[in-house]
Order: structure tokens, then sequence, then C-alpha cells
């Protein structure tokens, strides 16, 4: 009996450390309470590069500690800079708040989803299930920023520290995302 208890939990424990193997890496900011951050994870900082199949472009993304700026081609077509939650009404129309918050975002939550663990962002005037989701992870030693959105959290992109490796891998699709058919 202690011999089949003993086997039980080798094969528990087996199990347990190949299944963290195989894997991806979640976010560094999954560690973190989402309401209370003030920054982007350190992982996700820096410029991240994707390949936009639609326009045929080569986009970027580039995070820094509270902002993200949104360029298509070289061109800059949006900023937003990232706050620590505080109650509020996100549906206000007051004028004056909505020009104030415009580019506002913060952490609402983290979801894990088929065993990945994503960032949600929402704009300072989103309601509930608005926002962008994101994931950092490491696949064939490339760090990768999965961008995703929707209710079932369809990966929108994948972006890559290069250039290179964003046209090289524009059309890769990863296990365990869920992607648009």
């Amino acid at each position: 009996m202690k011999l089949k208890h003993t086997l039980l939990i080798v094969t528990a424990l087996i199990t347990l450390g190949t299944s963290s193997a195989i894997a991806p890496q979640p976010a560094a900011a999954t560690t973190v309470k989402a309401k209370k951050i003030k920054s982007y994870p350190k992982n996700m900082r820096g410029t991240w590069y994707y390949y936009d199949t639609y326009t045929k472009k080569l986009d970027k993304e580039v995070f820094t500690k509270k902002t993200a700026k949104f360029y298509v081609g070289k061109k800059k077509v949006g900023y937003t800079k990232l706050h620590a939650y505080t109650k509020h009404d996100p549906y206000t129309n007051d004028k004056a708040t909505l020009k104030k918050t415009a580019h506002w975002t913060y952490a609402d939550d983290t979801l894990t989803v088929n065993g990945i663990i994503w960032l949600n962002i929402r704009g300072w005037n989103q309601g509930m299930g608005d926002g962008e989701y994101y994931n950092v992870a490491t696949f064939d030693d490339n760090d990768v920023l999965t961008s995703a959105s929707g209710a079932k959290i369809w990966v929108d992109h994948h972006a890559y520290r290069t250039p290179e490796l964003a046209k090289a891998l524009k059309n890769k699709h990863y296990q365990y995302f869920s992607y648009q058919k």
C-alpha cells in the first residue's frame, strides 16, 4: 500500500513538472495585484514589432514604465498613459473629465484562459468586458508579446523585439492561444 501511494505521488509530481515545462511563461504582471499596478511589467517594456497582414506594414508598439505608443508603419497613431485604478464612473458624460482622461488606461485584472495569464488593460472610460489583453512569453528562445481582444480573447497579433523576427514569424500561430479563423 505504501509503495502504491509513493508511486501515485511521484507520478503526480512528474505530471506537474511536465505540464509547467510546456506551458508558455506568463507575463510578469501576473505576480502583481492588477488593481494596484502603477506601471507596465519590466518584461513588457521596450519596442515590439509586428507585421500587419491587412495593411502589409510593419507596425510597432512601444511600452515604457507608464506609457504605450502605437505606430502604423512609421506614423504614430496613438498613445495611452497607465494610471493606478481608482473607483470612478466609466460612463460619465462630463466633457472636462472625458477630455482629461481620454488617453488614460488602467490594469483592470488578470485572467487565465487555457493556462495563459493575461493582463487586461482598459481605457479609463471603457465599460465592463472591454479592453486589450497582453501576455509576454518565450517561444523558441524569442520573447513574444501577444495582444488579444474580444470576449473569447482572440489573438490580434504577436509582436517581437526585432523587425526581422516580426517579418519572419508574421503568420506564426502558437499552441494554447485562440485565433479567429
